[in-house]
Parts: structure tokens; sequence; C-alpha cells
């Protein structure tokens, strides 16, 4: 609405200035405030950090968590369904095999353009870090994230939700996938009425349970108490 743009950029709330001294930017530090409660709970995650650059970037930055919280893995390989934005896969693969870290893709169903979680009995034994599940997916279609995240929690894997946030409206959040919920929650946050001009800009949101906080990247706004 266009009243959210006008007290979002008046001169109390919108500062070109990051917020290192917290007395002179209250207001962006409210606004990092509300939108970080919004975001966890739309997501149904613990909490939520104050954005990253994009969709593609917020993906990177929760794979790298999974890999230094899953204490009960140490292959650093990730399983990518190929029904992933081909875009988030470039981007992930360009920046994460410098680290050693292996993309590993699972196959989608070419009927139905859903990854089959009869696919994942493959590795059962096997060691594996996270599990990036997307929803919806590249092709619009909705995951069977259940029995995804599910098969995770059964096997030490971590879940990585990349969800659309505007369709969170109206299906499950990953917070209650599987049972247990997402572990980390990752998306682009434009289709929430960002403005496209020439390319952009975009914005990353990142969720997380509250016992990975220390492990998130980016800024956190915080509530104090007298």
């Amino acid at each position: 609405p266009a009243a959210v743009w006008q007290i979002a950029t008046r001169d109390e709330f919108y500062s070109a200035c990051t917020p290192h001294h917290a007395e002179a930017n209250q207001g962006t530090l409210q606004l990092l405030y509300e939108f970080q409660s919004m975001m966890a709970a739309l997501t149904a995650m613990d909490l939520c950090n104050g954005s990253l650059h994009d969709g593609a970037s917020a993906l990177v930055a929760a794979i790298l968590m999974a890999v230094r919280v899953n204490h009960k893995s140490v292959s650093r390989r990730i399983l990518v369904p190929k029904s992933l934005h081909p875009a988030y896969r470039r981007v992930a693969d360009n920046i994460l095999h410098h680290q050693g870290i292996v993309l590993e893709q699972l196959p989608y169903d070419a009927k139905g353009g859903h990854t089959d979680p009869a696919v994942l009995q493959g590795y059962i034994g096997q060691d594996i870090t996270a599990l990036v599940i997307p929803q919806p997916n590249f092709f619009g279609v909705l995951e069977e994230v259940d029995a995804l995240a599910g098969w995770a929690q059964a096997n030490n894997v971590l879940t990585i939700a990349v969800v659309n946030p505007l369709a969170l409206s109206v299906l499950s959040p990953p917070g209650s996938w599987g049972g247990q919920g997402a572990d980390i929650c990752c998306g682009e946050g434009q289709p929430l009425g960002v403005p496209l001009s020439s390319g952009g800009p975009y914005f990353g949101f990142l969720g997380c349970r509250r016992a990975l906080l220390r492990q998130m990247p980016g800024w956190i706004a915080g509530r104090t108490r007298d």
C-alpha cells in the first residue's frame, strides 16, 4: 500500500546510514525489528535476520550455516532438487564449490514436475549435511514438503526451505514441515511488493531455529528491557 512507503521513507525512519550508532538510527532499527518479527511469524521460524542481498545469496548463507552447525555430518554434501530455480543453483555452485561443498542434484518427476520423495531412499545411511526444499518450486509445483522434511529429520540431515513469502499466506510455513519444522528458511523478498527498477532492488531473507542464532549472518535488531 502507498501508505507503507510514505511512512517508511519519512526522515524519522529512512536513512542512508548503516545503523552502527543506535542512538542516531532508532527508526531504521525499529523497521528492522518489525520486519524480522513479521517474517518470523510468516515462516513460523524462531527468528529471522534483517535481510541479505537477494534470495540466491540467502540460500548460499543458509547452506554455509548448515555446514557449520551439522556436527553429525563431515561430508559437506548438500542435496539440491533440479526443480530449484536454476539461477539459485548457479549462484550456489559458483560460491560453494571453492569451499569444498558438494551440491548433488535430485531429479524431478517428468510428469508432475516435483521431487519424488522416493529418490531419497537411495541416500539412507549416507553422510548428507543438508537437503534443500523449494516451495513452490521453479515450475510453480508444490513439493511434498512433509515427506521430504520428514526424511531429513529421520536421517540427521538439516532441512533448508527456499520459499516464496507471498505464497506462505496459503501454504504451510517451513516451521511446521515434517512435524519438527525446517531448520533454516530463506528466500526472495521482492514478491512482498518491492518495486523493481532496472533489474532491482531485491532482498533476501533468512530464518532459523533459535539454537542456530549465533551462526546466522546479517543484521539482527533485538529488543531490550530497562
